[in-house]
């Protein structure tokens, strides 16, 4: 059992790291912006989400879709008060 659970988590580290350095290589190359490690995780944990009501909605699992989306909702919130933050902090620097 303790194997099992060592290779979910190895797994887990396994693909967050590699989306992690994909959404960063996205980013420079064909947004040409350079993101935060506090965005990328955001968009990490947005695409974790999404795959997780994505799922639940494949197997009929209304216990997990409604955790899903009512967690999707702050996300987002979140991300535009930041993006908001980040104008007004450039606009005073310049």
């Amino acid at each position: 059992m303790f194997l099992v659970a060592l290779a979910l988590l190895g797994m887990l580290a396994f693909y967050s790291l590699l989306a992690y350095v994909l959404i960063r290589f996205i980013s420079k190359r064909a947004f040409k912006v350079t993101l935060t490690k506090l965005e990328m995780l955001e968009i990490i944990t947005g695409l974790a989400l999404i795959f997780v009501v994505f799922q639940g909605i494949r197997w009929g699992s209304t216990s997990t879709i409604l955790p899903s989306i009512l967690l999707i909702a702050p996300l987002i919130n979140m991300r535009i008060s930041n993006r908001k933050q980040r104008e007004r902090l450039k606009q005073e620097f310049t």
